[in-house]
């Protein structure tokens, strides 16, 4: 698969370098995770993404303008998972064919956007419930709610400190299997990388590898000759994790 991944060209390269940009930028995950999934070397991971930085880059013409990865980007966040999963392996046509597609739903977007058409009320009432139960699902893992924040820090930086401890105490939960992992919902994930302040923490990468050092440790001790195997518990119940369509 590897191999097969590195002979790309033409098409299916760009789609693959927008998905492993998709991967990173929207849905948050790691090169090491992105890397297993699409059975590339981490190397080849980072240097698709510095080709996807470079999101100028045209992928088709047509009278009146361009369709450049920035806009592939985002559609990918839009789709059906099982779609963008199956992108990576289609061949040149069929990529041709889904961004003929794609570039065509494009242009009817910007051609309503511009005789003024609008979302009904029905539609407003579905994008605010689909929104509100992400952010109801979010409150609900991190153990944090608007009110917490009021009632428990009396200045923006008491508040901010606060919410990073409860983030911070997530992760800790999740790498000792204590949580369930939710993914940043994709609307969310872009305003946050937009308009907030954010980097990327060497030293809590570090732990992070300590933790999954640690844990695998743990596993493989469990499965040694003569110790009896854990049998884990069914699952209580499972959070929806759709992504759900969006309007671009």
């Amino acid at each position: 698969m590897a191999a097969a991944h590195n002979h790309l060209r033409g098409p299916a390269q760009l789609v693959l370098t927008a998905s492993v940009a998709r991967r990173y930028y929207l849905d948050g995950r790691s090169k090491v995770e992105i890397a297993e999934e699409f059975s590339l070397s981490r190397f080849k991971v980072a240097r698709l993404l510095d080709d996807a930085r470079s999101s100028g880059r045209t992928l088709v013409r047509f009278r009146g303008g361009t369709f450049e990865m920035k806009h592939l980007v985002r559609w990918l966040a839009a789709l059906d998972p099982s779609v963008v999963q199956a992108l990576p392996q289609a061949t040149d046509s069929q990529i041709t064919t889904f961004l003929t597609v794609v570039v065509q739903r494009q242009l009817l977007l910007e051609q309503a956007d511009s005789a003024g058409i609008t979302l009904s009320a029905d539609d407003w009432r579905q994008l605010r419930a689909q929104h509100d139960s992400a952010i109801s699902i979010l409150s609900t893992v991190l153990n944090l709610t608007p009110q917490m924040l009021h009632d428990s820090a009396a200045t923006p930086e008491a508040r901010r400190d606060l919410a990073m401890a409860h983030v911070q105490d997530y992760f800790e939960r999740l790498v000792k299997g204590r949580a369930r992992f939710y993914p940043v919902p994709p609307f969310l994930g872009e305003t946050l990388r937009a308009q907030a302040e954010w980097r990327v923490e060497q030293a809590g990468i570090q732990r992070a590898l300590e933790h999954a050092k640690e844990l695998r440790a743990a596993v493989d001790s469990s499965q040694a000759p003569g110790v009896p195997r854990m049998t884990p518990p069914p699952p209580t119940g499972r959070v929806d994790t759709t992504p759900r369509r969006r309007l671009q």
